[in-house]
């Protein structure tokens, strides 16, 4: 059994995941695999791995019956994986190459962790810009996370079993990771932080979150706040989501 599974949801990024995957190779601890799951994408993703030819990478073509959007192929990998923790990968962003020993140490060191969280840098790839995070990376809130999402979803890894039991809620096609966290705090889960950088997160034209409308990304926030009681129930909301 290998010390993590990284779970890589993608979608015609044949551009830039074997720069990816590249960077898992690079890892100081290389007992770990990588479930990437095609989310109905139609580019040479499949080849590109392929080529790699490492076991390691392991890669599925999400079936329509498990859904459509990153949320359902990162659902289905949880599934494929066969490592009790769970690390997220975004197949456009690159881990550094101490991110499955800080990690795994994470939970070696806190018994009872279910949740591990890192610091990152942001690489605007097109000019080759690296800078920090507008948004600082706090240790673990719950009354700061009532305010935002301070927790990078990229960096984060999870046991198994409390994914399985708790998956991602594909109806957040924008925000799952912050309706994900809320959902995990409100249960008491143990959140566990390095303020080590894990990882570089790639901004670039084709990049999801910086497609997003600031609107977009205002109202699923606030969603999830109404969901889990932390603001007023405003019946408006409702309609500005879709």
């Amino acid at each position: 059994m290998p010390k993590i599974s990284f779970l890589i949801a993608t979608k015609n990024h044949q551009a830039v995941i074997k720069e990816t995957l590249e960077s898992l190779l690079n890892q100081t601890v290389d007992d770990w695999e990588a479930i990437i799951v095609n989310d109905h994408g139609n580019d040479n993703t499949a080849t590109i791995i392929q080529e790699m030819n490492d076991r390691r990478f392991r890669y599925y073509n999400l079936p329509d019956v498990h859904g459509f959007g990153a949320s359902c192929a990162r659902n289905y990998a949880a599934i494929q994986a066969q490592s009790n923790i769970l690390a997220i990968l975004d197949s456009d962003d690159l881990a550094y190459s101490n991110r499955v020993k800080v990690t795994v140490d994470a939970f070696a060191k806190t018994p009872g962790a279910e949740v591990f969280y890192g610091n990152l840098d942001i690489w605007e790839s097109q000019k080759n810009i690296v800078h920090e995070r507008k948004t600082p990376v706090w240790p673990f809130s719950l009354e700061k996370l009532k305010e935002l999402n301070f927790i990078p979803h990229s960096t984060v890894a999870i046991k198994r079993s409390l994914l399985l039991n708790n998956p991602y809620n594909p109806f957040f096609r924008i925000a799952e990771d912050y309706d994900l966290w809320s959902r995990l705090a409100l249960q008491g889960k143990l959140f566990v932080y390095s303020a080590e950088k894990v990882l570089k997160y790639r901004l670039w034209n084709k990049n999801i979150t910086n497609s997003k409308s600031f609107e977009d990304v205002k109202n699923y926030t606030l969603l999830v706040k109404m969901c889990r009681g932390w603001i007023p129930f405003d019946e408006k909301l409702l309609y500005q989501v879709n």
